[in-house]
């Protein structure tokens, strides 16, 4: 992508600008959800005793934008969904570890770590999905779904960001502008129609 961008620009002077510009332009962006940064790989077993949750036990936990769903398995047969509370509710009705002990209903998320409740007492496997934040990108040769799935999106960006804060073509900005919009309106009816069901729910008056 840097090279392509320098070429579109037909600028060799601009490299420490452009690796800044596509960085930015991702951090503009990772917090939106896409198809590409969705994940239902969150998985970890609880430890008896221990309510906090984070790298430890699941190098996704602490990259978490929104967790859309949390599962426990009690069996292989005996799986429910984990009410998502408050963290200072959890706060107020957890009181002691040994009193608190049973099997984990309700989770909050906080500080970059799951914490469950009832405390878990013993080791149960819990699943989960929601909106991550991709591996960042370091060396000239990192990628990730940013540089692939949404190559179009994050260059366009990148581009604006140079022209407007570099550069000053502000007329070029205005061009990259447009295109932006394009291609982030291509990528929300993208994720859009991998969820759609191609049915209407009905709704409960």
């Amino acid at each position: 992508m840097q090279d392509r961008i320098a070429d579109e620009l037909d600028r060799a002077d601009l490299t420490t600008q452009i690796q800044r510009a596509i960085k930015s332009a991702i951090a503009h962006y990772e917090k939106q959800r896409f198809w590409f940064n969705e994940s239902r790989n969150i998985s970890f077993a609880t430890v008896d005793g221990t309510e906090f949750y984070g790298s430890s036990a699941d190098s996704d936990i602490p990259n978490l934008l929104y967790i859309d769903n949390l599962r426990v398995a009690i069996t292989t047969t005996d799986k429910y969904d984990l009410e998502r509370k408050p963290y200072q509710y959890l706060d107020s009705i957890s009181d002691s570890i040994t009193a608190d002990e049973g099997q984990p209903t309700c989770y909050a998320y906080y500080a970059k770590q799951i914490r469950l409740y009832p405390i878990p007492d013993a080791s149960y496997s819990i699943y989960g999905s929601g909106v991550m934040l991709l591996s960042e990108l370091s060396a000239t040769g990192d990628t990730n779904a940013w540089m692939t799935d949404g190559e179009e999106l994050i260059r366009s960006r990148a581009k604006w960001d140079i022209f407007t804060h570099v550069v000053k073509d502000l007329e070029s900005a205005g061009v990259m502008k447009s295109v932006e919009k394009d291609e982030l309106k291509a990528l929300i009816e993208a994720s859009t129609s991998r969820n759609a069901t191609g049915r209407v729910c009905p709704t409960e008056f």
